[in-house]
């Protein structure tokens, strides 16, 4: 995209978020198929059962007008959660700041961004941390956060400004009479339509066809087994275990339709970035609310870019999909629409663009992270965690 196009998409959504203009959203429909072919079989996520399934079926209106049954292949949640591990990988490309707890254990360090962390920012992880040994609430970027408010969330826009576009809830400070509630302005999900139910059904087989509900001594047959706690609270006792158990004989398996996949009339990705919901968004004084919803904006559809512009998508093992069509648009007061070509490059410049003006604005972004490190109590449980997982990676 030329410079001139860039800097009038710019000014365009910095019209609409300032409601300068009938920019309500941006809209962005895609429609996918598996990667078999239609009438393949995709897997939704699964949830708690309910009603003798564990997917997600509901009714919506299908784009002809009439009500169907659809299924959820990828909620809101999931689909934001996406697009903030697309912008983690790039945060140094595009100096974005954003938290960061950082742990070793033997030798191996696991790091955890506000971009990952279920409650972003107001995650328990960053809560119970500490920046040089001083708890990270009591820090001086600690007290911004936990101060901002809705009448002026400017804190959370220069520390950590995804916060704001794909939403928060400060829910585990108990000291906090109103906790900080914002909904997210970009929403994505895929729906499957018209789903047929499936079944899955696995037999295990064995070549010798050995009796697989037979009982044998597991001492005998493993004396080389490393114990496990279960085992060693046993120690002394005789362990009997059917050979199945054991990795043994035939084991078959009844159908099971609660977890059998689905086979769809078509897929469909419902995306929407709300301009008139970043409009809502209020920071230090009008420069910054211009400068910073804007970059949001620009944020947000670096996100989309990043996580759905491609050829497809993996959604998870038995859902790999392509992508058939793509449409984004304006969307205008009186359900106007007008298109909207965004390339991938071009969101990152949007971006690029947007981080200068808002600096211009009075608010700079830290391209390096804020390092924490979890408490001595936090630190203590996940040490625990880990060792007890290597021990049973190494029994396995």
């Amino acid at each position: 995209m030329h410079m001139a196009d860039l800097d009038a998409l710019y000014e365009r959504l910095a019209a609409a978020v300032t409601l300068q203009n009938d920019d309500a959203a941006i809209r962005i429909r895609a429609e996918y198929e598996p990667q078999a072919g239609t009438g393949a079989k995709v897997f939704p996520p699964t949830y708690m059962e309910s009603n003798g399934t564990r997917y997600h079926f509901e009714r919506r209106w299908s784009p002809e007008g009439t009500p169907v049954e659809v299924v959820v292949l990828d909620s809101y949640q999931s689909q934001a959660n996406r697009c903030e591990a697309a912008l983690d990988r790039v945060a140094d490309r595009l100096g974005l700041p954003r938290l960061l707890m950082r742990f070793t254990h033997d030798g191996v360090t696991i790091e955890l961004s506000n971009l990952a962390a279920p409650h972003r920012s107001r995650d328990a992880y960053f809560l119970d941390s500490v920046v040089g040994g001083t708890p990270f609430l009591v820090t001086p970027m600690g007290k911004e956060l936990d101060q901002a408010s809705v009448d002026d969330l400017t804190p959370l826009l220069i520390h950590v400004p995804t916060d704001l576009v794909y939403g928060l809830w400060d829910s585990h400070l108990k000291n906090r009479d109103l906790a900080l509630k914002l909904a997210r302005s970009y929403t994505s999900e895929m729906i499957g339509w018209e789903p047929m139910r499936g079944k899955r059904a696995a037999t295990k087989g064995d070549p010798l066809n050995l009796p697989g509900e037979d009982v044998v001594d597991r001492k005998a047959w493993r004396p080389f087994e490393t114990e496990t706690k279960k085992k060693k609270e046993q120690t002394g006792k005789e362990e009997k275990d059917k050979l199945n158990q054991l990795g043994h004989g035939m084991i078959p398996a009844a159908p099971n339709e609660s977890i059998g996949g689905v086979a769809v009339r078509s897929i469909s990705r419902l995306g929407v970035l709300s301009l008139i919901g970043l409009a809502q968004l209020r920071f230090r004084d009008e420069e910054i609310n211009r400068a910073g919803r804007t970059a949001l904006a620009a944020l947000a559809l670096a996100g989309d870019r990043l996580a759905f512009g491609g050829a497809g998508i993996h959604l998870r093992s038995g859902s790999d999909l392509v992508l058939r069509s793509e449409s984004m648009e304006w969307v205008q007061r009186g359900a106007r629409t007008e298109p909207l070509e965004l390339t991938t490059d071009d969101a990152l410049q949007l971006v690029d663009l947007a981080r200068e003006r808002l600096a211009a604005a009075g608010v700079q972004w830290s391209p390096e992270p804020v390092v924490l490190s979890p408490s001595g109590p936090l630190a203590e449980v996940i040490r625990n965690v880990l060792t007890a997982r290597g021990l049973e990676d190494a029994e396995a």
